[in-house]
């Protein structure tokens, strides 16, 4: 994994470090060439990117051999008025055109993003937007949070003007939102073969990632964590598939 606030701005030390035979110019998709060429590396996965930072080729760096299928966006919010309060510098349609991008670059990528509910100035119909572009983007899983001042902010500067009870009724809007998109969606897995990276045992059976970041559960052996299986999914649900 790498990892990083922004990590798609990634500056290295010196380029000379990066192999001649890099095909990239942007550093963090050269970066990812770079890893990709590492033996022991099976699989790679990064997070959090920028939309402003995702470029051509940070996108076409996506489909290296050993990238998983699986980008996390963060958005922070659905609305043009929000999105420019929290300083997030791009829109609601450069970011869906960003999503169409990478679409049509990597078909079938699972996407997860980031969603602050209930920031200044959001107001029902601003929310009403944030669910809207929600359902436009198709996200696989998204982490929902409850906007709360932070010291030492700029956005601390602003008042706090969503009640906390009508915070909370648009997080589980959101949340309700997600479980009904990503059943539907994990659906498609069942009957299909899934590639497995185990990390996890317990009571029989091996519980890990498949490339698009699912979990997946099937029966197996203790000394199968760290490594990769071919696992044929019989049943899916919300947040588990079981194989």
């Amino acid at each position: 994994m790498l990892l990083g606030q922004n990590v798609n701005a990634y500056r290295p030390a010196d380029v000379k470090n990066f192999s001649k035979k890099n095909p990239y110019k942007h550093p963090f998709a050269a970066l990812l060439w770079e890893v990709n060429q590492i033996s022991g590396v099976r699989r790679i996965f990064f997070t959090a990117p920028h939309p402003r930072d995702m470029t051509d080729e940070v996108i076409d760096a996506l489909t290296l051999p050993k990238m998983v299928n699986y980008l996390h966006l963060p958005l922070q919010a659905g609305d043009d008025k929000v999105l420019k309060k929290m300083n997030r510098s791009y829109t609601t349609v450069d970011y869906l055109k960003l999503v169409a991008r990478i679409n049509k670059k990597r078909p079938g990528v699972a996407l997860g993003t980031d969603i602050i509910v209930g920031f200044p100035g959001e107001t029902k119909k601003a929310f009403e937007n944030t669910v809207a572009l929600y359902k436009k983007a198709n996200f696989d899983i998204a982490y929902l949070a409850i906007y709360s001042p932070r010291q030492g902010t700029a956005a601390a500067k602003l008042v706090d003007d969503v009640p906390r009870a009508e915070k909370k009724r648009r997080r589980d809007v959101l949340q309700n939102l997600m479980e009904k998109i990503v059943f539907e969606k994990n659906q498609k897995y069942v009957g299909k073969t899934v590639s497995v990276l185990v990390d996890d045992y317990k009571n029989g059976k091996c519980v890990g990632n498949s490339l698009e970041m699912k979990r997946v559960r099937f029966v197996g052996k203790k000394n199968m964590v760290g490594k990769i299986f071919n696992v044929k999914i019989k049943k899916a649900f919300e947040w588990i598939l079981e194989g």
